[in-house]
C-alpha cells in the first residue's frame, strides 16, 4: 500500500499553530488564576482592616478608641502646706525642730524619700508671715486615696478639706463610724496644745498619712 508522502512545511506550520494556541491558553489560564488570588487577597485584608477598626485601640488596658472606658481614678485633694524645710532623714528634721521653739507644734511629713517640716495645713489661699524670724514658704500639693481600700480612709482625707476644723467640729460629726475609729482620740491630744485649724489639720494628716502607704502626694 503506497504511503502519502508528507508535506515538511505543512507540518511546520501545524506545529506553530497548536504552539501559539496553547501559548494564548496558557497565559488567559495563568492571567485567571492569578487575578482570582489577587482578589481573594483583597478580600482577606478588607476582612483584616474591618476586624482592626470593630476593636479600639488600648492603652494600659483602657480603650482608646471606642466606647468611654469608665476609669476609677478620683479626683486629687489639694492642700497647702507652711514648710520651714527638707530633711534626708528624719532624725535630721527633729534635731533642727529641737532648737527652734516657734517649730514645737510644728509636725514632720514623709514623701518621696524626704521629711519636710510643716507648721500649718491650709485649704485655701494663704501667705507666709515675712516678720517670722524662721524663712518659710507655702508648698501647695495633691493627695491621692484612689488605691485606699478602707473607705474610712477615703473619709478621713476628704473632711480634712472643711476649713473651720475644730474639737467642736468633729464632735458633731453624725456618722462618726465612716471615719478612723481613733479619730476622736486623735483630736483630743492634738486640741491640748492648738485649736489653730491649720494645726489640728497638719496633725490629724500626719496621723493618718503614716497609718496608710495608700494615701499618695504629689507636689
Amino acid at each position: 500500500m503506497p504511503f502519502r508522502k508528507k508535506n515538511p512545511k505543512k507540518m511546520i506550520l501545524m506545529a506553530g499553530l497548536q504552539g501559539l494556541v496553547i501559548g494564548v491558553v496558557g497565559v488567559l489560564l495563568f492571567g485567571l488564576l492569578l487575578n482570582i488570588a489577587n482578589d481573594r487577597k483583597v478580600e482577606g485584608e478588607a476582612s483584616g482592616d474591618k476586624n482592626n477598626t470593630e476593636k479600639p485601640a488600648t492603652e494600659n488596658g483602657k480603650e482608646t478608641g471606642g466606647e468611654k472606658v469608665e476609669t476609677s481614678a478620683e479626683p486629687s485633694l489639694t492642700f497647702k502646706a507652711k514648710q520651714y524645710g527638707m530633711f534626708s532623714t528624719k532624725e535630721s528634721a527633729i534635731s533642727f525642730m529641737a532648737v527652734e521653739p516657734s517649730l514645737e507644734r510644728a509636725g514632720i511629713v514623709q514623701a518621696e524619700g524626704q521629711f519636710y517640716i510643716w507648721s500649718d495645713l491650709y485649704v485655701k489661699e494663704t501667705a507666709a508671715v515675712s516678720t517670722e524670724a524662721l524663712p518659710s514658704f507655702i508648698k501647695n500639693f495633691y493627695v491621692s486615696t484612689s488605691s485606699c481600700e478602707n473607705p474610712k480612709v477615703k473619709n478621713m482625707m476628704t473632711l480634712l478639706t472643711e476649713e473651720n476644723l475644730s474639737k467642736n467640729f468633729f464632735d458633731s460629726i453624725a456618722s462618726k463610724e465612716k471615719y478612723p475609729d481613733d479619730l476622736a482620740t486623735i483630736v483630743q491630744a492634738i486640741t491640748t496644745f492648738s485649736d489653730s485649724p491649720s494645726v489640728i489639720r497638719l496633725h490629724v494628716f500626719t496621723h493618718y498619712l503614716e497609718q496608710n502607704d495608700c494615701v499618695k502626694l504629689n507636689f
